[in-house]
């Protein structure tokens, strides 16, 4: 009795300080009123119901059924231990970041996160523990002298106890049938320890009992054909080319957005600023600009707006996985399809079944940050040079921004291997890829250049400082074109050039700078161009991917495979007739093979009427923060960190500020004039989250996916939601939402598989 009555006041001491610690965060910024004292009394509830559950546990059971007492208490003990410990770590995760603790990490055990995070604060967080004890040794100690002084009131003070705790849970019960807890106090009024316990519950239901009893090869090919690109007519091209094209250079420009490429109006609206300079905006990047006038060209959605995860779905099409940093490299992650090095190597051969492509990859940036040369090197270029390659072939070279030397210091060594290549043998075909990193924040300029040559285009100093680090960026891509042209590559070259990914500017007001946990459009929208002087110069409008750039480049690459056809003397008439290259591969099983394996799509051809629209997953910086999921206008975007999920309609709110499943939260006068509302009564009594937190709606929402597959998977192809008064169907939404977000637990879950199985299906 003693043992158990003195964890129940460490029980006691840990809830309320973790919960007078969540207050302090996520409350205080409240005005005291009356009506804010009686939240802050509300939200103390769960804590109690916790050590209600603990006193039937520890004290109630084993006194009134002494049969079951034994396990009654060590029920009690293991639920009580983890109520201290989970708490104790929230409290050291509130002080550190600000944020309640990441319940996937204590229940996925991700012992790299745990450890980077916890290890430095061991000794406080020891001390907390240590703290806990000795203070709810104190109050026991305190309790266990008040019994024994009045042993007579100890049944009267039990059956207090019981009357006054299920008056409070009625109580609590009562108010959350009828009122909602305001917006402010929401983090800190769900009890971590009850919220934890029932999540532990559902994720080890779902994950180990439901998803291996009812995940299937039919459900697994059923996702997999909703997160490829639609079909495409392969015997349909969009545009013309001319003449073969032989080598390959992919140009990565490092947050650069799409509406940056070419500096536009939009991007100005957006980022709420003004261009205060006389100098056009087509000034700051001429190059560039001329450059995607001339090229076909279009704006495409980044998988990842961490750099070094997007570059595995440029080099690979594949999806990065959504977990912190480049874990794609650990040795239990396999590739599940040939990145382009490799792909190249394989595909284009010699009469001796050498490989006629050689493959370098460049970069100013030092290859130490987070396992960049072992990510290279499974992307299986023969060759890479980074800033450690700068230092050991000029000497030292200061760094510029974050990760190495400027950018210019790496194009000696870039025309040395261009040049000693084309020495060894002429024929060799080159794959080259060049990544930027000069336009990465904190944006610095360069010391070599003069400060004259600053311009001060827009009031805003980040904003400023972005578009002179293009301006450079832009000069540099000039050295490059005149490079190739003065080696006669340039004609027989396609330049590729993308953005990693985007930057968000506090766009729309939203107070938010920089990419990490962004989940904001302008975080993964970026400009994609395919350049060469034989392709036709086109705009392209649709859902594209930067997952399309390998079949699209292996799309144009096997017209070299009718170079010899074309020569010939036999073919001579063929070659007359023939007058878009891309033609000639049409019956190239060997293109419809690798646009069968892939699941992004070549942009050269015409998508077949009629299909489903495209989803795209986009995780944010640095990878397991934020996912978003686009079937274009629809968006939801999941906050992993706490468990929290948006929709939103991107063609009547591009800036992303209405969120429709918390609409439940504003009077219905507050609503957007383009929503429709017909069930907004029932939205509002139960909200949406209800719909998808729920286990039960779960299962629903799972049989409903594994009988509907059967129908052509028409649960792919949503409903129009525009009405024919060009208002949104709110219901059509929510629906929407519910299924997208069960599609997204399982894509997250078949990518892991991938990854781990080396196998497509």
């Amino acid at each position: 009795m003693n043992l158990t009555s003195g964890v129940l006041s460490i029980c006691f001491v840990a809830t309320c300080a973790n919960r007078i610690l969540a207050f302090h965060h996520y409350g205080n910024k409240m005005n005291l009123s009356s009506n804010t004292f009686l939240w802050i009394w509300i939200i103390f509830i769960p804590d109690l119901i916790v050590l209600f559950i603990l006193y039937l546990l520890l004290l109630y059971v084993g006194s009134k059924h002494p049969q079951y007492n034994l396990y009654s208490i060590l029920v009690g003990l293991v639920y009580a231990i983890f109520i201290i410990l989970v708490s104790s770590s929230n409290i050291i995760m509130l002080t550190i970041t600000g944020r309640n603790i990441d319940w996937r990490i204590v229940f996925e055990v991700d012992f790299t996160a745990t450890y980077s995070l916890y290890i430095p604060h061991l000794y406080s967080f020891l001390s907390l523990l240590l703290s806990h004890f000795l203070l709810g040794s104190t109050i026991w100690s305190i309790n266990n002298h008040f019994n024994q002084i009045y042993t007579e009131l100890h049944y009267v003070l039990f059956k207090t106890i019981k009357i006054f705790i299920s008056s409070v849970i009625l109580i609590y019960l009562i108010i959350n049938l009828f009122y909602h807890l305001p917006q402010s106090y929401q983090n800190s009024s769900s009890n971590m320890v009850l919220s934890y316990f029932h999540e532990l519950l559902s994720y080890y239901w779902r994950t180990i009992v439901f998803m291996s009893f009812h995940t299937g090869e039919s459900i697994v090919n059923s996702i997999s054909q909703a997160i490829r690109a639609p079909p495409i007519n392969i015997s349909d091209p969009i545009v013309t080319l001319k003449k073969p094209i032989k080598n390959v250079f992919l140009i990565i420009l490092e947050s650069t957005r799409a509406d940056v490429l070419p500096l536009n109006e939009q991007f100005l609206n957006a980022t709420q600023s003004a261009f205060t300079s006389d100098i056009p905006l087509t000034n700051v990047t001429p190059i560039l600009n001329s450059f995607w006038k001339n090229s076909l060209r279009t704006v495409a959605s980044s998988t990842s707006s961490y750099t070094l995860k997007s570059l595995v779905s440029i080099f690979c099409g594949i999806y990065p996985l959504n977990l912190n940093f480049v874990k794609e490299v650990n040795e239990e992650n396999i590739f599940y399809e040939k990145c382009l090095p490799e792909l190249l190597h394989h595909t284009f051969k010699t009469k001796t079944n050498q490989s006629k492509f050689r493959s370098a990859f460049f970069t100013s940036a030092r290859g130490d940050f987070d396992h960049q040369r072992e990510l290279i090197q499974k992307f299986q270029f023969q060759s890479q040079y980074d800033g450690f390659d700068i230092i050991e072939q000029s000497g030292y070279v200061p760094d510029l921004g974050m990760f190495g030397p400027a950018d210019p210091s790496i194009l000696p060594l870039l025309w040395k291997w261009l040049d000693e290549t084309l020495a060894e043998e002429e024929n060799h075909q080159l794959m080259m890829s060049l990544l930027i990193t000069g336009t990465h924040e904190p944006f610095l300029y360069p010391e070599d250049r003069s400060y004259n040559d600053y311009q001060y285009y827009t009031n805003d100093p980040r904003i400023n400082a972005h578009l002179n680090t293009l301006k450079i960026t832009d000069e540099l891509f000039g050295k490059l074109i005149h490079g190739f042209k003065s080696r006669k590559l340039y004609d027989e070259t396609l330049f590729i050039v993308v953005s990693d990914h985007g930057y968000v500017f506090n766009d729309y007001g939203s107070q938010t700078v920089g990419l990490l946990s962004s989940p904001l459009e302008s975080a993964f929208s970026v400009p994609l161009i395919f350049h060469n002087r034989y392709l036709q110069p086109k705009q392209l409008h649709g859902q594209y991917s930067t997952m399309d750039i390998l079949p699209t480049i292996m799309d144009i690459l096997p017209t070299i495979m009718d170079i010899l056809l074309l020569s010939s003397k036999k073919n001579k008439k063929k070659k007359k007739k023939l007058t878009n290259q891309l033609l000639s591969s049409v019956e190239n099983q060997q293109l419809k093979t690798i646009l069968s394996l892939y699941e992004g799509t070549s942009i050269l051809r015409r998508p077949i009427e009629e299909e489903y629209i495209r989803y795209i997953f986009n995780l944010a910086n640095p990878g397991n923060s934020f996912l978003s999921i686009k079937q274009y206008p629809r968006k939801l975007t999941y906050d992993i960190t706490n468990d929290e999920v948006h929709l939103y309609h991107l063609q009547y709110d591009p800036f992303e500020s209405i969120d429709l499943i918390n609409l439940s939260n504003q009077p219905i006068d507050n609503y957007p004039s383009w929503i429709h509302i017909i069930h907004h009564k029932q939205i509002l009594k139960y909200g949406w989250k209800g719909r998808w937190i729920s286990k039960t709606i779960r299962i629903n929402m799972f049989s409903q996916i594994l009988s509907e597959k059967k129908k052509n998977n028409h649960w792919l192809k949503p409903k129009s939601v525009i009405l024919n008064n060009s208002k949104i169907d709110l219901d059509e939404m929510l629906n929407w939402a519910d299924r997208t977000f069960e599609l997204t637990r399982l894509w997250t879950k078949l990518i892991f598989k991938r990854y781990r199985t080396n196998n497509t299906t």
